[in-house]
């Protein structure tokens, strides 16, 4: 969940010049980000990094370039204009794809302005990996009728088939919370065939939350869904894990009883996770984490965190 903010038309679009800085072939920055960032993804392209987060101040699509210094950039804004479905001036839980030569972004909005549950998922495309985006179409692609739908995770599987993870609330039919997933097509940007469910019935520590989807392949072919439980503005906030059949599931949780990546002294409520491979070859995550001050209320922040898979705890 995020707060509401305002989007200005003339934000600064800095990040398409920040494409002529020189490429970089080792890892991303790891400098911890002083600001509120939630549900960070990081894509990896054109030689450099770029870091997205849900909407932060008056920036619809923020987003922050790796500069020379090994740091991340000050945010500028990533969307060309605001989608003409959305309600909102707020995205939620950007994830980028490169496809063909083209950057796809996908995210949730809410399509009602008086109704923070009227969540969809819409896409925006570019040239260039830091924007600007443009809206595509204008309808959201993935929408549903019992609750909102959420933090998209487009990815692509090793033998290069492309997928597109998501959220899915039922309040209106008090069935259980699921995440699902989809086979995208050639372009990245169509649904094939029906959606599948990857994992439900989130009713141990996850606290009826599911969210947060992220999925990739390990190099003996494994399929590990990692996602988002609990209370995002709680200390108990945490990421689980889960091993899948395949890309489009099932998956069966890895330790049903306990998160797998808690809170820990000053990182405190990780989550919003998602998983990218670097120029360097290994795999990494980014996610948010309050401080020592956890909640808004209490003046805390979810900064984004960028760390090395293996560096975490190991998966089960």
């Amino acid at each position: 969940m995020v707060l509401l903010f305002a989007f200005a038309a003339g934000c600064s679009t800095d990040a398409r010049g920040e494409q002529d800085r020189p490429e970089r072939t080792g890892p991303p920055p790891t400098r911890p980000v002083a600001a509120d960032g939630p549900d960070p993804a990081v894509l990896a392209a054109a030689g450099s990094y770029w870091l997205f987060t849900t909407s932060t101040g008056d920036l619809l699509a923020p987003v922050r370039h790796a500069t020379d210094s090994g740091a991340w950039g000050e945010p500028t804004e990533a969307m060309a204009r605001r989608p003409a479905w959305i309600g909102q001036d707020e995205i939620w839980a950007p994830g980028v794809i490169e496809v063909g030569g083209r950057y796809i972004l996908w995210f949730s909005s809410p399509t009602d302005p008086d109704d923070d549950l009227s969540q969809c998922i819409g896409l925006a495309v570019s040239d260039t990996p830091g924007g600007p985006y443009e809206p595509l179409g204008e309808e959201p692609v993935i929408c549903s009728t019992d609750g909102p739908t959420i933090d998209p995770f487009p990815w692509r599987a090793r033998d290069g088939r492309l997928f597109v993870a998501w959220t899915e609330y039922h309040y209106e039919s008090g069935r259980p919370t699921e995440i699902r997933t989809s086979r995208l097509d050639e372009s990245g940007t169509r649904l094939v065939g029906e959606p599948a469910q990857l994992l439900t019935d989130p009713s141990g520590w996850e606290q009826l939350v599911l969210e947060n989807p992220a999925l990739f392949e390990q190099e003996d072919g494994t399929v590990r869904l990692l996602y988002s439980g609990g209370f995002f503005f709680t200390a108990d906030y945490a990421t689980g894990s889960a091993t899948c059949q395949s890309p489009t599931g099932p998956c069966e949780r890895d330790t049903p009883g306990t998160p797998w990546h808690r809170s820990a002294a000053g990182v405190n409520g990780p989550g919003g996770m998602s998983v990218f491979r670097g120029h360097d070859g290994r795999l990494w995550t980014a996610f948010h984490a309050w401080g020592d001050q956890v909640g808004y209320g209490a003046g805390g922040r979810r900064a984004p965190h960028v760390v090395p898979l293996d560096e975490l705890p190991p998966l089960p």
